[in-house]
């Protein structure tokens, strides 16, 4: 794909126009005004061309990409409240945990900012994935910024709730792990948790039904989830996504999800990564109830199949885009 110089809306309208899709003139500006170019037509064109070389419509019209987009809009904002219904049981069990054992009394309020009460993972040999995503992880522990001298002063400043009038005692600042975690970003959630030592990390995964002796395969879980979310977040297309390379996936996962990753050349190793959305939502599945997402997935192909009428299958382009083209799969594991 090469960079192309900017086109006015008008130079956009002729362009389709050309291509044959069917619009009115109103309707198109109105689209151009709200909408991000790229990701309206260029995210779907590809499922709705008729032709691709020359790029030509048979047809197709601005309703079909307003549905597309409208089901992506929808997709995007339930992932998102799926994630972050995710985050925050995390963030509730990291807190009571390691409260419980570390921070259970007021002069220890303060503790989650000691290091020494923390799992190095420098100290561990042969630290998962450390030459992956966890390579931040492991050689920034020190720099962590729970650790950071005034800290809680830093805590104050940035967040207005928490002031010195409420949280101090004894003329010092101490503000409960609960209460500061939730300023945490998701992916400072996720270093707590390869921080965490084993007593606490074996209680935060018994709240999630798993065993301790699979640390790695969740963490690995995790991963997937944050950039499932962020990719939502920062308004890419659901239906698009697919984990970046760099997040190698645990073997284990693999196996028990039944995930159908690619496999690159990583240093004279071939390494699974890269999955589709629906193997993503498979792991999201483990931890939330995704009933939701598949009845949108089964509200857009019930509308494809009313309102096009094109000369291909585009259900079946949307499917494959995502990762699996039966709907009964779909149903399987979502519903």
């Amino acid at each position: 794909m090469t960079v192309k110089e900017f086109s006015d809306r008008d130079d956009i309208e002729s362009l389709l126009f050309k291509r044959k899709l069917i619009f009115s003139s109103d309707e198109l500006q109105k689209v151009l005004k709200n909408n991000n170019y790229f990701n309206f037509f260029n995210g779907f064109e590809s499922l709705l061309l008729y032709q691709r070389s020359p790029k030509l419509f048979k047809g197709e019209t601005l309703s079909d990409f307003i549905r597309l987009n409208n089901f992506d809009k929808e997709l995007s904002k339930e992932i998102l409240s799926l994630t972050k219904t995710i985050e925050s049981k995390l963030k509730n069990s990291i807190a009571y945990h390691f409260s419980w054992k570390y921070c259970n009394t007021i002069p220890k309020t303060m503790e989650y900012t000691n290091k020494q009460n923390f799992l190095d993972p420098r100290d561990v040999l042969n630290y998962p994935f450390r030459d992956a995503q966890n390579w931040k992880i492991c050689n920034d522990f020190d720099e962590f910024y729970l650790f950071k001298a005034n800290y809680s002063r830093k805590l104050m400043r940035e967040n207005d709730h928490i002031t010195f009038s409420i949280y101090s005692h004894n003329n010092r600042a101490l503000i409960p792990f609960w209460v500061a975690i939730e300023t945490l970003e998701f992916g400072a959630v996720i270093r707590l948790l390869h921080y965490l030592d084993r007593e606490v990390m074996q209680a935060v995964m018994k709240d999630f039904n798993l065993p301790i002796s699979d640390r790695f395969t969740f963490l690995n879980m995790i991963d997937l989830i944050k950039e499932l979310r962020n990719h939502c977040a920062h308004g890419s297309l659901a239906c698009r996504f697919r984990s970046p390379k760099k997040i190698h996936l645990d073997r284990t996962l693999i196996h028990r999800f039944k995930l159908e990753p690619k496999y690159h050349n990583q240093g004279n190793n071939f390494s699974p990564s890269v999955i589709s959305l629906f193997d993503t939502l498979k792991v999201i599945n483990y931890f939330t109830d995704t009933k939701k997402v598949y009845k949108i997935i089964q509200k857009v192909i019930y509308q494809n199949n009313r309102y096009f009428k094109g000369k291909y299958d585009l259900n079946e382009r949307l499917l494959s885009r995502m990762g699996e083209t039966q709907l009964k799969k779909w149903k399987d594991v979502l519903n």
